[in-house]
């Protein structure tokens, strides 16, 4: 129950975190 909640917590993070990164390098690109 309690990996669950962790897992419910953690994966959106994760997941923002990702993306946060892919759209910063997607701008590095833009800029070369």
């Amino acid at each position: 129950m309690i990996e669950k909640l962790l897992t419910l917590i953690i994966a959106p993070i994760i997941v923002g975190a990702v993306l946060e990164l892919f759209a910063y390098w997607l701008e590095k690109q833009d800029d070369n």
